[in-house]
């Protein structure tokens, strides 16, 4: 994710902590496992929505997801070649998705794992809507206890993640009060238009 132009917070710049190689070969196994044993939830995942898909990751593969390093990449992969399929309606294959398709939804699945596990953390408030790439789907928002809640889009979503992205980590995975402050900012800011994202939390700091 790209650096914010503003100014990036001291527990910003912490490094995200490193799950050792054997502890994240085991965790690509389980999540492996997982979406083999969720193939239920993605097949009907339009009617059960994305949170329900959100809710059978652990902690771990959460973690793991937004590692950057090629472990991370190897989950995210993982995650995607299913997730992708699948919130698209197609998850056995048959129709084909596209490798657009693939990195428009990346770009803000992986941003919804982030959020999921700040909200695990406690360090943020958020409700998904059932399916996060569509144009009209709306997220509940709130930057942390007595925080006002904000209603956005998925393009508000990429534009948040990619322009203030290490506070984006600062503040999903360290609580960090400046990239709170900052982060709440940035939705009063006119400049709310959409961004292209990488899908790659390599941008991460690292």
């Amino acid at each position: 994710m790209r650096a914010s132009k503003g100014r990036v917070s001291d527990s910003a710049k912490q490094r995200i902590p490193r799950i050792s190689p054997k502890k994240a070969e085991d965790i690509l196994k389980h999540c492996d496992q997982t979406l083999r044993d969720s193939r239920e939830i993605l097949a009907n995942l339009s009617c059960v929505g994305f949170p329900q898909l959100l809710a059978v990751l652990s902690d771990d593969i959460l973690r793991l997801a937004v590692q950057p390093d090629p472990w991370g990449e190897r989950v995210r992969a993982r995650l995607l070649s299913d997730i992708a399929p699948a919130l698209q309606g197609d998850v056995d294959g048959k129709l084909g998705v596209s490798v657009e398709d693939i990195a428009h939804c990346a770009s803000i699945v992986m941003p919804c794992l982030l959020l999921e596990l700040g909200r695990r953390l406690g360090h943020i408030k958020i409700e998904f809507p059932s399916d996060p790439t569509n144009s009209v789907a709306t997220f509940k928002f709130c930057a942390g206890k007595d925080r006002p809640v904000h209603s956005i889009d998925n393009q508000q979503l990429l534009f948040i993640s990619s322009t203030y992205g290490p506070n984006f980590v600062g503040l999903c995975y360290f609580g960090d009060q400046q990239s709170r402050l900052l982060i709440e900012r940035a939705f009063k800011s006119p400049k709310r238009a959409a961004v292209a994202i990488s899908p790659n939390p390599s941008r991460y700091k690292q």
